[in-house]
């Protein structure tokens, strides 16, 4: 579900960028550090993951962009009772609709937000538990992106990943909803192409 995804966005993207000779490709490469909103997750994992993320962003019809975003962190930890090993690991493939606003020569403002599948695995105790669920993703940032620069940029942004799954293993050990994602903030460089003003 997630590579048909991907597949689907990227290509639409590609579409997009060929068909409009305006349109600005905005490509971006994050350190993204998330604190998982899950309780049980961090008592495990910890209070915090750092881990990539690849944002794009098509700027369509004035400052309206199609975006998206891909990510994933793993995490290992120990049981809380027997101390054994444990790896838990969350992905996403999101894509949505964002506005980029130039405030001055130097400063550009973004905010966007949009659909995410996430992919979610514990190992642990020999046994793999994974699913797949349907969240969301926003995001709020400023860009250096110099007008008389030489394409590239850098970003802070601020977001948020939310998803809820439900009845995990339950012929394991009964009903155990998970929340995946959580608060994030991440330092970015980027490049812009394109570029037709």
């Amino acid at each position: 579900m997630m590579k048909k995804l991907f597949l689907t966005t990227t290509g639409i993207l590609f579409l997009l960028v060929t068909a409009s000779a305006q349109s600005r490709l905005y490509l971006s490469l994050g350190a993204n550090l998330i604190r998982p909103t899950d309780e049980a997750f961090r008592s495990i994992y910890g209070n915090q993951a750092l881990y990539p993320e690849l944002a794009i962003a098509v700027r369509v019809a004035g400052g309206f962009c199609l975006t998206g975003h891909l990510g994933q962190f793993t995490r290992k930890g120990t049981t809380p009772e027997l101390g054994f090993e444990t790896q838990g690991k969350q992905g996403y493939i999101a894509a949505g609709l964002g506005y980029l606003q130039r405030i001055s020569s130097g400063f550009c403002v973004q905010a966007d937000v949009g659909a995410a599948a996430m992919r979610f695995s514990e190992d642990a105790l020999d046994t793999l538990i994974q699913g797949n669920e349907w969240g969301f993703l926003t995001n709020g940032g400023i860009y250096y992106m110099p007008e008389e620069g030489q394409g590239f940029f850098l970003g802070l942004k601020f977001g948020y990943l939310a998803a809820k799954a439900t009845d995990i293993a339950s012929e394991v050990a009964g009903d155990q909803p998970v929340r995946l994602g959580g608060f994030k903030v991440a330092l970015s460089i980027g490049i812009k192409l394109f570029d037709t003003d």
